[in-house]
């Protein structure tokens, strides 16, 4: 389906979006939940900083078997879409070794950056909040995260006491796109009066994925795991520890080849589809310590990832991947007033067979950051620095020099209480980014992405220099959202130049530093109960997104995802929800050198929950009628978009128990 979005088309119906509403309850979970993933633990509505969370029943309805899908649909978030189950986010228009995850605060330290065919290592359906930080994240994580962080939390390390002596949940869940059957447990309890333990289990399996031609082949998998852990609450001290396994098999479409026809149509034998079978090991900690004196808390968070995959091709193992990845970070908070930490990471990789296109290299983060706050009547100003060096040493018989150098990166941002219920914010951010080893040291055939990758051991510091600006609107009544326009300019934007020529029939890239500027808009604008009723409220939400990246001759950036609409209502009575969902992705015609044009298509969702209590159990039903129309819809951001779009029409249904 053809479609024409512009951003002054989104902005002239913001406009229109009154100021006053009625007196009824917020609509939005985001006002309530602290987020992590800042410097000083704040929510959305008290930070200069662009973020957002999904959580409690939209993350429930609108979960996926990855990351990235999960997460597609957010503004300002797309996502790479290596088929169902290996789909990164991705933020702005930027992913892979920009955009980085985290689990409870702690990278997840796999190798999932590298490549858009590997997935990420963590289960989003045992997710209680994801938090997505739009923009540059580099002072609280490093310049790994210099355009966006994902933090998925979970209930493995958690500070606060429980409630009662044992608790659980259980979710079940499925589809019809790819017959997924999925199933997650977790309990926890108290042991006494400070020890309590908590774990988890899940299993997830997936069929080939339905398109609107028949099945996308090879884009199945399975996922399986496990943690458990225990924790201690003090009256000062606290801590958390946790150990978890992770399995994941799954396909990558990269054939392109669909099954044509029905269901019942027996699959097509094809040659060279390629598996990934991931195994890690994990151990999380997590310690707070209250004090007295100019801090009130100490925080240590720790991390190890004992990781490794390899890519089977046919019935012979083509390359292995393995890392082990550990991370500590320890902070001294104030009041939420100020911050200061230090943040140490060490990444050993390895890399062997016929797609080894990296070395086997060691990798060092070291930094120290400082951030605060401080109230000056109606305006609260943010400020904070990090100063990080990087080294990276390269297995003995690689022939090019190694790594070292300091990026200092810094903020500076600002909250205005314009008038009543009307917050302005400012955040600008400098950014140094260190190259990687991949934009170093690449030489070799990359077949997931289709390109011979040449790095350049010569890449200096990437700077960036990003300004946010932003308009909050909240009451305890009527409408409340953020809309926002940011701006970012590159020196030295590291990025994958086809340099013209051709290497085992594939074209060659060579990392180079270009200047880049990337600007856009996103907003999302609601009212939970705009029109009351005896027998119910209804509520909408008007939200979208728009991101245009150029280089310095004015030359447009490959996978840019296009201009999106979104446009949702709800219906709530009682323990009844009713949601209706249309959004609206324009045609990618502002095309890169050898990129081909992407399709616009509507995309129209419905959903259904019903909530339920019998006794101490809480019982969630929901269904979720996912692409009703049946449209052929293709992600530009995807390396895969020519060949892999994304599922047909189908329903998506699940049961969450709480005890």
């Amino acid at each position: 389906m053809k479609t024409s979005l512009s951003a002054c088309s989104m902005l002239a119906m913001l406009l229109t979006v009154p100021t006053h509403g009625q007196s009824v309850r917020p609509s939005t979970e985001l006002e309530e939940v602290v987020i992590t993933a800042t410097p000083l633990r704040k929510n959305a509505f008290e930070t200069a900083q662009p973020v957002s969370v999904l959580s409690g029943d939209a993350l429930v309805t609108r979960r996926e078997s990855s990351l990235g899908e999960t997460l597609a649909d957010q503004p300002g978030v797309s996502a790479s879409a290596f088929g169902p189950i290996a789909s990164r986010p991705i933020i702005r228009g930027q992913g892979g070794l920009r955009v980085q995850t985290y689990q409870d605060g702690a990278d997840t330290l796999d190798v999932a950056a590298l490549s858009d065919d590997h997935a990420v290592g963590l289960e989003p359906m045992l997710a209680d909040r994801i938090e997505i930080v739009r923009g540059p994240a580099a002072l609280l994580f490093g310049s790994a995260a210099a355009a966006g962080a994902v933090n998925v939390i979970t209930p493995r390390l958690t500070l606060s006491r429980f409630e009662s002596p044992l608790a659980g949940e259980v979710q079940v869940r499925g589809d019809t796109a790819a017959n997924e059957r999925g199933v997650a447990a977790r309990v926890g309890g108290l042991a006494g009066d400070q020890l309590q333990f908590s774990a988890d289990w899940h299993h997830f399996r997936a069929d080939e994925l339905r398109i609107p031609d028949g099945r996308l082949t090879n884009s199945n998998g399975e996922t399986r795991g496990a943690s458990g852990g225990f924790g201690w609450i003090g009256d000062r001290t606290s801590f958390a520890i946790s150990l978890s396994d992770l399995r994941n098999d799954y396909g990558l479409p990269g054939d392109g080849h669909a099954h044509e026809g029905d269901d019942e149509q027996e699959t097509d034998e094809h040659h060279g589809d390629v598996r990934l079978a991931l195994e890690q090991r994990r151990l999380d900690f997590v310690g707070e310590q209250r004090i007295d004196g100019p801090f009130d808390t100490l925080r240590l968070r720790g991390a190890r990832n004992d990781y490794a995959h390899v890519e089977i091709e046919g019935d012979s193992i083509g390359t292995t991947y393995a890392q082990d990845g550990r991370e500590l970070r320890l902070s001294a908070n104030r009041d939420e007033s100020y911050t200061i930490g230090l943040q140490w990471r060490e990444l050993d990789f390895d890399a062997e067979g016929g797609e080894a296109f990296l070395p086997a290299s060691r990798t060092r983060h070291l930094g120290a950051y400082g951030f605060g706050e401080i109230r000056l009547g109606v305006v609260t100003v943010e400020a904070g620095v990090r100063l990080e060096q990087q080294e990276i040493a390269v297995a003995q018989n690689f022939d090019r020099g190694e790594y070292r150098d300091q990026a200092l990166s810094g903020s500076l941002g600002a909250r205005w209480r314009v008038r009543g219920p009307w917050e302005a914010t400012l955040h600008v951010t400098s950014t140094g980014r260190h190259p990687t080893a991949t934009e170093l040291y690449a030489f070799g055939p990359h077949l997931a992405v289709q390109r011979f990758e040449i790095g350049d051991e010569s890449l200096d510091i990437e700077r960036g220099t990003t300004a946010d600006l932003g308009l909050q609107y909240r009451t305890e009544s009527g409408w409340s959202g953020q809309i926002g326009m940011f701006a970012a300019e590159y020196d030295q934007f590291i990025a994958a130049i086809p340099t013209g020529t051709i290497e085992d029939d594939l074209r060659v890239v060579r990392f180079t530093g270009i200047d880049a500027r990337f600007e856009g808009l996103e907003f999302d604008w609601r009212h939970g109960s705009l029109i009351d009723t005896a027998s119910g409220t209804l509520g909408v939400r008007l939200f979208g997104d728009y991101v245009r990246a150029r280089d310095s001759s004015g030359n447009p950036l490959p996978q840019i995802p296009p201009k999106r609409l979104g446009l949702e209502f709800e219906y709530r009575s009682g323990p009844l929800r009713l949601g209706f969902e249309t959004i609206v992705h324009d045609a990618q015609n502002d095309l890169a050198q050898g990129e081909t044009r992407t399709a616009g298509f509507t995309e129209v969702n419905a959903e259904a929950t019903y909530r339920l209590r019998l006794g101490t159990t809480d019982m969630l039903w929901f269904a979720r009628g996912v692409n009703l129309l049946n449209e052929e819809m293709r992600r530009h951001a995807s390396p895969l978009k020519d060949v892999a779009p994304l599922a047909a029409r189908h329903l998506a249904f699940g049961l969450q128990l709480k005890f």
